[in-house]
């Protein structure tokens, strides 16, 4: 016992120069413990930011569902499909649909088809929720069938066409009805070329039938503004599926 004392004291000196010479780390913090604590990087909280790219690892946007609330508040109801493609450029489709009517005294229908090629000013990664934000600028084309009636003020049927330019700019909402949402307004508006063959015609004063004006037929030319949007807009995202 007073060997194994006094062997302590006359090592102990020499451990401690050699503890306070040796560089320490934390690292090395494991080897005076039963438990070793291994190198691996800690995990960055997942901070979800809706729609500027930070939330990329989990979710990619594939496309978007609009609604022109200006064509709503008319009751011509309409939606929209806009898919990205590369890393600045989407096809839009817009598609007009109101079809209704009461009797012979008024009547809204119209079936219009819209395609649009969209170069988008900000480039986006592959991989993001980002896509489609901020100024776009594109070409469009549009054709349709209608058949509008106002009493006996405006009643014409006809088809149409149109093309022309078309630009805009979706911002990015953070907070719908007061919780945080994916939603974007999009706002924009298109000038070009239109044309249409239309077709004038009467109610009978009973409002049984309608007639024909073969009188008043013909067609028209315009150029000029063709389209306004204020546009919500539904991101649709599917999780990515990436090893790390």
């Amino acid at each position: 016992m007073l060997l194994a004392a006094l062997l302590l004291t006359v090592s102990l000196p020499a451990i401690l120069e050699a503890r306070e010479s040796a560089t320490f780390s934390p690292a090395d913090s494991h080897f005076f413990y039963s438990r070793a604590l291994a190198d691996v990087p800690m995990m960055q909280e997942d901070s979800t930011n809706f729609g500027n790219g930070q939330n990329s690892d989990s979710q990619r946007l594939i496309f978007t569902v609009k609604t022109n609330l200006l064509y709503d508040l008319a009751t011509a109801f309409n939606i929209e499909f806009e898919v990205p493609f590369f890393d600045r450029y989407s096809i839009n489709i817009e598609e007009n649909y109101p079809w209704w009517e009461t009797g012979y005294k008024y009547c809204l229908e119209i079936l219009s088809l819209s395609p649009e090629f969209r170069f988008w000013f900000t480039k986006w990664d592959r991989e993001s929720d980002a896509k489609m934000q901020g100024w776009f600028a594109g070409v469009y084309g549009m054709s349709a069938k209608y058949d509008v009636q106002l009493n006996v003020s405006l009643n014409y049927q006809g088809e149409f066409f149109s093309a022309g330019l078309c630009g805009g700019y979706v911002h990015q909402l953070k907070r719908l009805f007061g919780k945080p949402t994916h939603a974007r307004l999009e706002f924009s508006v298109a000038a070009g070329f239109l044309q249409t063959d239309f077709r004038h015609y009467l109610p009978t004063d009973d409002y049984t039938m309608l007639i024909r004006d073969k009188y008043n037929v013909g067609r028209v030319s315009y150029f000029g503004p063709t389209k306004a949007k204020v546009s919500i807009v539904v991101p649709v995202f599917v999780k990515n599926d990436r090893t790390r």
